[in-house]
């Protein structure tokens, strides 16, 4: 079989699946059974794949037909132009919270120190790519997935030379400083979400998407008084959620005593960060 016959092999499995990318899927697993990037893949066209690298592709693409995300699969996301270790049981970087990292860069500006706290990072999405672009920035880290935690560790030495601190929490539990900003993108999924992407065959933690309640800001309820506590006067929190819930975490920020509560948009237009400060 040619690597032109595999392609369209893995377009056809996928489609009907619950990937929308059923051609970017497909040429990512072939040219990681491969061992080639994707441009090479699409100049080798008519070259035959040996039995091993054919198996290899059938085999994850049967993991992807699954549910499995493909990074999971390949073992890497690439992030703000930076490579993310990740696997089984953490949650994949997405490209809506590069939004987020951008917002996160306009409040700091060119302040060459201050302190920044990533709540929620999961494998350090956050956390490390503003610690990338700050290097000067004290940066900080929790999460309380075990799991998580080992791919934090591994990002963490590849990417910054183990220069962010973690500490595994829950919501900031055990954490006695404060910083001059806050970012996080917690769990926000409502139950009929979850179960719509269970019955899809998503795999990605619970953990790290189930907002709690019929909301799915449970975690958020909580949250947004525990980063309260933990900012200097005139810090700022920044929070990626859906943009329906939008207008309840305003609310819900507004009633924790913050101000200059605003929103940035994703690439569709929808409100996808919301942006607060403590007086």
């Amino acid at each position: 079989m040619t690597i032109r016959e595999a392609l369209r092999e893995g377009w056809s499995a996928l489609t009907g699946s619950d990937t929308e990318t059923p051609q970017l899927d497909t040429s990512l697993l072939l040219s990681h059974a491969c061992g080639i990037s994707r441009e090479k893949l699409y100049m080798d066209l008519p070259e035959e794949l040996d039995e091993k690298r054919l198996e290899l592709f059938r085999a994850n693409m049967k993991r992807r037909i699954s549910g499995e995300p493909v990074a999971w699969i390949i073992g890497n996301k690439e992030f703000w132009g930076l490579d993310f270790k990740v696997g089984p049981g953490v949650l994949c970087p997405r490209p809506d919270s590069e939004i987020l990292i951008e917002s996160a860069l306009e409040i700091i500006g060119k302040k060459k120190s201050g302190s920044l706290h990533d709540c929620c990072t999961g494998p350090g999405t956050l956390a490390l790519t503003l610690a990338s672009e700050r290097p000067s920035w004290d940066i900080s880290a929790s999460d309380i997935s075990v799991l998580a935690a080992d791919f934090f560790k591994a990002n963490n030495q590849k990417l910054t030379g183990s220069r962010v601190r973690y500490t595994h929490s829950d919501l900031m539990n055990g954490i006695n400083e404060t910083f001059d900003v806050i970012v996080s993108n917690p769990p926000y999924l409502t139950p009929v979400e979850m179960g719509d992407k269970v019955a899809l065959g998503w795999k990605e933690p619970e953990l790290a998407l189930d907002g709690g309640g019929i909301d799915g800001l449970n975690l958020i309820r909580r949250l947004i008084p525990r980063i309260s506590d933990h900012l200097n006067s005139r810090a700022a929190v920044l929070i990626e959620a859906d943009p329906l819930q939008m207008p309840i975490i305003k609310q819900i920020l507004s009633d924790a005593g913050f101000v200059r509560i605003t929103f940035r948009q994703d690439l569709a237009g929808r409100n996808r960060i919301v942006i607060a400060f403590k007086e």
